[in-house]
């Protein structure tokens, strides 16, 4: 294959990055090894012992010099899923078709490439389900767990270079799978499966000290920027990290400022294994606020500097917002913030996981302002940095949501919160995200109905990330059953109208807790749908309420009065209305997606009604942004 470059006209601009794997993290230079690659099932889980990983069996794959007894190779398009229908190539030529996928387990991803202006550097990879193992030129880099978090590995680069990932997927209810289904075909409310590499894969260069991590904490006065470096030089050398902030700019619009605001300098101190940490705290009053009515951002470079020169260099951007709750209210820079969020399920017809391109995700969120809403609760996914960024950039909010496993295990939990560190420090930088939540409707914690440890495990758990991770709104289990969360969150799909206004009534009136087997047994019967917020005895009647979770409409398993999605969603604003408590709402949800045809638009993002008049002539009083 042929690497293209990534090139960024002006890096203090927060436009034209949208090409970028992480528009809020570049550094030059970079290519892109998106494209078609060779794929080989390993129906046998022969590969390893047989060496497929050597340089020699690389190359041999990759050229087709070799017997059809040897291997079956075929082409696949980096990076779409292998169950998506851009891979529709590889389903004919295999015969594997994209429900059987998952049943081979292993695959093995080939493809070569040649770098020639870098001799070592970082191989990223955005995001590969499941498990990855990766060899260049026959050496192993390394391994990697979880398909919703990047991973990346220092290496050096050949003349031309062989590459080789063996990646496993399962239906095991242990991983980390969100919506994916763990039968053997989808059901209800889960979909197909993801397998393989579904985010970018790239090369930047780098030398032999660099930065490894920017991670920065919103902790109410000031704002803590932690610059991660490594090196493999001596140590006594001077490393000092630049940190240069530039003034505000607001997507589309011209800056007349070229030079940083402020620039922050420090010195790196290494430990024994030649890593160095910088940590600046700046003051938010440098800071212009973002919001959805004025979405600002900084840019921001940092320079890693050896002695006079520079040894590493990265453009990123931050976005200052303070989201918080005072007095039962949820505020967004000091302001009364009302939700109008769709449910967003983050599956593509031709792509799945990613759209056929990229400019879809600007698309997306486009339509959905386009129809009235001020943010989305993107379900059961860890999103693409891509649309993170047009979500900063056009003011956008984001429920950030962890993906579940289905298996009560202690181990998982552990495994879940790795996972969910990692996606928080990816995502750090971006404003929209307002929200995290780390279970959703009890999945995975079937056992906290009648053990206390399980419940006390989810409190420890919401208060490691509450004080890890300041400045989000966090909740713990998003529906029902909450026993620590900031917001009371709710889901809810009530048939009758009639039920859905006393439903809320109770709620507002301070009624938000029911015994733990009276909420096990309501489960298990099927009627979730009049969960209360908390277990008994955990309740909290100043948390704001949001449904996040309510219409559906068109979907067989959530019956409606209503005879028109229009009617739903007036049905819904106009009950809403009368609830001021109610501080927003999730409409489920923005598409159809696969057999949930509930979608506000088509599954193709075709609109189905025009609902922003419904929303200004009913929540007149809610419209702040």
């Amino acid at each position: 294959m042929i690497p293209v470059p990534l090139r960024l006209k002006n890096p203090n601009s927060i436009d034209d990055r949208q090409h970028f794997p992480r528009p809020d993290l570049i550094r030059l230079p970079a290519y892109s090894l998106n494209g078609q690659w060779v794929v080989v099932p390993d129906k046998k889980n022969r590969g390893k012992m047989l060496q497929w990983y050597s340089l020699t069996n690389v190359q041999k794959i990759v050229h087709q010099w070799y017997n059809i007894e040897e291997f079956e190779s075929y082409p696949v398009i980096v990076p779409f899923p292998l169950e998506s229908d851009l891979n529709n190539e590889f389903h004919k030529q295999s015969g594997i078709t994209p429900e059987n996928v998952i049943k081979h387990k292993r695959y093995w991803y080939f493809c070569s490439f040649s770098v020639e202006d870098i001799k070592s550097g970082l191989l990223h990879f955005g995001a590969c389900d499941y498990n990855a193992t990766v060899w260049l030129n026959g050496k192993l880099l390394g391994t990697h767990e979880g398909g919703y978090t990047p991973f990346s590995f220092f290496t050096h680069f050949e003349d031309v270079n062989y590459l080789a990932v063996l990646v496993e997927d399962s239906l095991s209810p242990s991983q980390v799978r969100g919506k994916q289904t763990f039968l053997n075909k989808p059901f209800m409310v889960w979909y197909t499966n993801i397998t393989g590499i579904w985010q970018d894969v790239w090369v930047e260069k780098v030398g032999s000290s660099f930065i490894n991590s920017v991670t920065c904490y919103r902790t109410g006065s000031s704002v803590r920027f932690v610059i991660g470096v490594q090196t493999r030089e001596n140590i006594a050398n001077d490393f000092r990290i630049e940190l240069l902030i530039f003034a505000s700019q607001v997507h589309g619009k011209k800056s007349a400022l070229k030079t940083p605001v402020k620039t922050y300098r420090d010195i790196v101190m290494f430990d024994v294994f030649k890593k160095g940490e910088v940590v600046f705290e700046v003051p938010v009053s440098l800071f212009t606020a973002w919001s959805p009515q004025y979405p600002a951002l900084h840019p921001v470079k940092i320079v890693l500097k050896k002695g006079t020169k520079e040894a590493d260099c990265i453009y990123t951007y931050f976005g200052r917002r303070d989201i918080e709750i005072k007095n039962g209210s949820i505020l967004l820079n000091k302001k009364n913030l009302y939700q109008r969020l769709l449910l967003n399920q983050g599956y593509y017809p031709e792509g799945l996981y990613r759209p056929a391109d990229n400019s879809m995700y600007r698309a997306d969120i486009e339509t959905m302002k386009g129809m009235g809403f001020n943010g989305c609760r993107v379900h059961q996914k860890i999103e693409d940095p891509k649309f993170l960024y047009w979500a900063d950039l056009l003011g956008f909010l984001v429920w950030e949501e962890m993906p579940s496993y289905y298996l009560p295990l202690q181990k998982n939990m552990k495994k879940l919160y790795a996972q969910f560190q990692d996606v928080i420090k990816r995502d750090c930088m971006h404003p929209s995200i307002i929200t995290l939540v780390l279970y959703n409707e009890s999945w995975g914690l079937y056992s906290m109905f009648f053990s206390k440890s399980v419940r006390d495990r989810l409190v420890a758990l919401f208060e490691a990330v509450k004080q890890e991770f300041p400045g989000y709104l966090l909740i713990d289990n998003s529906g029902f059953h909450h026993v620590k969360s900031d917001v009371a969150d709710i889901h809810h799909y009530l048939k009758r109208f009639e039920d859905i206004e006393e439903f809320y009534r109770r709620l507002v009136a301070g009624v938000r807790e029911a015994p733990l087997w009276a909420n096990f047994f309501s489960m298990i019967m099927g009627k979730e749908n009049i969960q209360t917020p908390y277990l008994k005895g955990y309740a909290d009647t100043q948390a704001p309420l949001v449904i996040s979770e309510l219409g559906g409409f068109g979907f067989g398993m959530y019956e409606s009065e209503a005879k028109t999605l229009e009617e739903s969603f007036q049905k819904h604003c106009g009950i809403l209305a009368k609830f001021p408590q109610i501080q927003g709402f999730c409409y489920t949800q923005f598409t159809d997606t696969f057999q949930e045809t509930n979608g506000v638009c088509t599954f193709d993002r075709k609109p189905k009604a025009k609902l922003l008049p419904i929303m200004q002539k009913a929540l007149s009083k809610h419209i702040f942004w």
